[in-house]
């Protein structure tokens, strides 16, 4: 069902309009309060052992910033954000990238989630900062060794607000979406035990820096999602819209 929302609208007076209004920016007002407060937690006694981190945890849920400072270190010094306990098996990895990149062709971002050592498990994501966009999806396992599984380069990875997602789950295997769409579906890693996350900008310390401003957020879910209230922001969000547009219809019956 299309819905004609210049036929709705100038149906209805300005005091319905500015009701409307005024319920679209509330909802969103609280999204963005509950989004920063995620965020605006600090830990003073984290177990990285390389950074303090800004961080909030919850029975299912781990978040934390990385600055754009921390995604200038070389590859041989990476920032790595250790995780207290392995998150096993079932996970969601949502990747905000906020960084303002230099304009340059090595300009980009590494990111490398990893399996707790001696394992050599690891899921590497290249996002480069140019005006191509080009995104890479590697894989690396004991048996197979680095794979390169995916590679786009123009456009490769979504500019909006839509977060790069990572998720691993028993039956279906790994699958990461660029913020647009789906680029590597059900693969299968015979498990991933996620450790770490570590991040770098430069192959060299001699390397110009790759950023000049931002951050990366990082939003991770795991075991049972339904016990973490992130889980039903989406679900609060369409239900606050779905519930919009049947009040207007059915108002506009009504009238």
């Amino acid at each position: 069902m299309i819905l004609n929302f210049g036929k709705i609208l100038p149906s209805y007076n300005l005091s319905c309009f500015k009701c409307l209004l005024i319920t679209v920016l509330s909802i969103a007002l609280i999204c963005a309060v509950f989004q920063n407060f995620s965020f605006s937690q600090s830990s003073p006694t984290t177990s990285n052992n390389t950074q303090n981190f800004q961080t909030l945890k919850t029975n299912n849920s781990e978040n934390f910033v990385i600055p754009f400072t921390d995604t200038n270190n070389d590859r041989r010094n990476p920032v790595e954000y250790v995780f207290d306990e392995p998150k096993s098996t079932n996970w969601i990895i949502s990747i905000f990238n906020n960084l303002s990149y230099y304009n340059n062709p090595d300009s980009k971002t590494i990111i490398k989630i990893q399996e707790k050592p001696p394992s050599e498990k690891f899921i590497e994501l290249m996002l480069f900062g140019d005006q191509s966009k080009r995104f890479i999806v590697s894989v690396n396992t004991n048996e197979t060794g680095y794979i390169r599984m995916y590679e786009n380069s123009q456009n490769g990875w979504s500019t909006t607000d839509s977060p790069i997602i990572v998720s691993h789950a028993a039956t279906p295997g790994l699958t990461v979406t660029n913020g647009q769409r789906i680029v590597l579906d059900r693969l299968g890693m015979e498990g991933f035990d996620v450790g770490s996350i570590s991040v770098y900008g430069k192959d060299d310390s001699s390397n110009p820096d790759s950023t000049f401003d931002g951050s990366l957020r990082f939003q991770v879910l795991s075991g049972d999602y339904s016990q973490s209230t992130l889980y039903f922001m989406p679900l609060v969000m369409v239900a606050g819209v779905g519930g919009i547009v049947i009040f207007l219809l059915i108002w506009k019956k009504r009238r």
